[in-house]
């Protein structure tokens, strides 16, 4: 099918010179990786079963000699993948930045771990952390996807690339995640119907003439065509803007009144809040575009796709390397186990064949012996007589006597065993290792045995980690341009329990955004260690441990040890226990489950003695100032018996009526009793 252009003249010219560019470039990066691919290659047909050389395997079926293929190979890469199923690798994110937090940093690593989840990334990195084993290389890839068909909202994913050789990088990157690549190749195989009908316009055929013949190999394979994703960065200039809230936003497609009125609305929200306003700051940068292309190998199939992150989202996991000149050897476990393993199925070989070449242990008898038995003697190695009989023969100078079976050559044997040595040797996986009975019985021997067989094969878990902490650098910077705008998202904690959180949701109140996600630097960590369900299982046994050592911090503990068992509602089992130890007095009260202050505890005897004393002694206080005061009312019945006769009495009632007249008595203590005139006085109401 002819490719009918619609490009003007000067696009068609550009598209011609982006094409060379292309070609060019992926020239260069197969040359230089072409002995890597081919080892590579070589080492994943060794490793599917195809350990003898063709013309080897040739002349042995025409000798009908045996060929066998007795592959240790896959116990190897298992192991390593074994280690990564069992302990793997998370991703933190950390803030950098005072203009990041703490709570921001747990949600960005509680939505990675569901992004992680929906993509089934576990798989995803070990086919990577598999290929990278075997041939010393493995890639995945991050993509954003629709969430569903009739929405507009992204969501992030990572998916699995299964073909290693699917992934070309440019040559001059140094870092071993490929960050600093300027162009990456993904090729992908379309069926022919297939291809027509995504890009019915394009051509199947249409290379130039001057075209290498094996770059039209690369890119046609029989009934399918290879389509390429070309990632390339593209130099541009971007125009940021620094807004009061902290956050970095690109505005570069805006005009100038359009920036102008960004200002204004800021100053706007900055007077309701009664906050000083703040001018945001703009600055022009030199930056790089990510593009994605698809290329047949002669044209542009589509538009450019711009991504929205500033990582070429294409995660390379890669083995040893080694530099050896201006080149680079990478390999994995698969590459020097290689000659061990055809030694070993050629001794396995070898030793079969010698005891099919034998004869089948005979017995030796004289025709004399066997006369008129020969029925039974015919037989006697297909079925199971219950005795042989035989004639006697004075000259056989005894019964007929069985020869000894055919014996393998302990040369053999021995060369087996060591072509087993060898791989042990080779790979830094020992027999004890893999799962052999070794000479340590101790706990801690045991553990230290299998401490040195991780060390040997740690370079692989080490290179995930970095490939994982890529991917945990690529997501940071990709989840704040696509979960933009306000939304629910699901996040999840280390126990994968599921929490339901609101982002980018502005608050009228202060007029902030509330869980913006595009404020702040983050970087990441990876953590490795075992799952959280083998994390929980040695907390149980730890904790078990500790209550045996000091039972009585038992009640301390249980709801703790209860939670981290594997038991059906083992959280109701903890609650119950843990608000026993509320109420106990032994646990703080968590307000936000209810939970009461505990009831004050009941005295002590001690208590109850000395509160007894305090007690007795105000009473003997109480009852000396109740005799005082008896003193004292004595002594005030008296004074006003001496008044009365002395003629003061009079004198202090009009004392009284004067501080009523002033309103000053309130201040003062009523008088206890009325006096009682007397002859020689006239009555108090005289004086008014």
């Amino acid at each position: 099918m002819a490719y009918e252009s619609k490009t003007t003249e000067k696009e068609g010219a550009g598209e011609d010179t982006f094409i060379k560019t292309v070609r060019k470039n992926y020239e260069r990066a197969i040359d230089y990786e072409r002995e890597n691919r081919e080892e590579c290659l070589d080492d994943l047909r060794f490793r599917a079963g195809e350990q003898w050389a063709e013309e080897v395997k040739r002349d042995r079926l025409e000798q009908r000699r045996p060929i066998l293929t007795i592959n240790r190979i896959p116990q190897y890469t298992r192991q390593v993948t074994g280690d990564i199923r069992l302990n793997k690798p998370a991703i933190k994110v950390r803030p950098v930045d005072d203009g990041a937090d703490k709570d921001t940093a747990e949600l960005f690593t509680g939505l990675i771990r569901n992004i992680e989840q929906q993509s089934m990334a576990s798989s995803v990195y070990v086919t990577g952390a598999d290929n990278m084993a075997t041939c010393g290389q493995g890639a995945w890839r991050v993509v954003t996807e629709y969430a569903d068909d009739d929405s507009f909202e992204q969501d992030i994913r990572i998916r699995r690339i299964r073909n290693p050789f699917a992934v070309v990088w440019d040559p001059d990157s140094q870092e071993p995640t490929r960050e600093d690549a300027k162009y990456c190749f993904v090729l992908q195989p379309y069926a022919i119907e297939d291809f027509k009908q995504r890009w019915p316009n394009a051509s199947l055929t249409d290379f130039e003439i001057d075209q290498p013949e094996d770059w039209v190999n690369d890119w046609r394979d029989g009934e399918q065509i290879i389509v390429a994703e070309y990632w390339c960065k593209k130099p541009v200039k971007k125009k940021l803007a620094a807004l009061p809230d902290g956050s970095i936003r690109d505005v570069t497609a805006l005009t100038e009144p359009e920036l102008a009125q960004m200002q204004l609305l800021q100053d706007a929200m900055a007077a309701e809040a009664g906050e000083p306003s703040v001018p945001i700051r703009f600055r022009d940068v030199d930056s790089m575009q990510i593009e994605q292309h698809f290329v047949n190998g002669a044209e542009s199939l589509e538009e450019p796709y711009i991504w929205p992150g500033r990582y070429i989202p294409i995660v390379p996991v890669l083995g040893e390397e080694v530099n050896v000149a201006d080149r680079v050897v990478r390999h994995g476990l698969v590459r020097f186990l290689k000659d061990p393993q055809r030694l070993y199925n050629y001794d396995r070989s070898a030793a079969v064949e010698t005891i099919s070449l034998a004869p089948k242990s005979p017995f030796v008898a004289s025709i004399k012996q066997i006369e008129g038995f020969e029925d039974v003697w015919d037989t006697a190695n297909t079925e199971n007589h219950a005795y042989l009989p035989y004639n006697p023969d004075p000259a056989a100078g005894g019964p007929p006597q069985r020869q000894p079976a055919a014996q393998v050559p302990a040369a053999l044997v021995q060369d087996a065993q060591i072509s087993a040595d060898d791989m042990s040797a080779v790979s830094g996986i020992y027999p004890s290792s893999l799962g052999q009975e070794s000479n340590e019985t101790s706990g801690k021997a045991i553990l230290a045995r299998e401490r040195q067989g991780d060390v040997g094969t740690f370079v692989y878990i080490d290179n995930l980690a970095i490939s994982i902490a890529h991917t945990g650098k690529i997501l940071v910077d990709l989840i704040p341009r696509i979960y933009d705008s306000e939304r629910v998202i699901r996040v999840l904690g280390e126990d994968d329990s599921e929490d339901l959180v609101t982002i980018n949701r502005f608050d009228p109140m202060t007029g902030k955004m509330i869980n913006d996600l595009s404020v702040g630097k983050y970087d990441v960590a990876v953590q490795t260690g075992p799952s959280f369900s083998t994390k929980r299982q040695e907390a149980a046994d730890s904790i078990l441990q500790f209550m045996q050592t000091m039972p009585q911090a038992a009640q301390m503990v249980m709801h703790k040890l209860v939670k981290n068992l594997d038991w059906p509602e083992a959280d109701d089992i903890a609650e119950t226990f843990r608000k026993m130890a509320v109420a106990q007095g032994i646990e703080e009260p968590d307000e936000d489950k209810g939970d009461q202050p505990p009831a004050p505890p009941p005295p002590s005897p001690e208590e109850i003695k000395a509160q007894t004393d305090a007690a007795q002694a105000e009473a003997g206080i109480a009852k000396t100032e109740a005799e005082t005061e008896g003193v004292q009312l004595e002594s005030a019945q008296a004074a006003v018996e001496l008044a009365l006769t002395n003629g003061t009495l009079q004198r202090i009632v009009e004392s009284y009526v004067n501080q009523i007249l002033t309103g000053s008595l309130g201040a003062q203590p009523p008088p206890t009793a009325a006096p009682q005139p007397t002859q020689e006085q006239p009555p108090p109401r005289a004086v008014f």
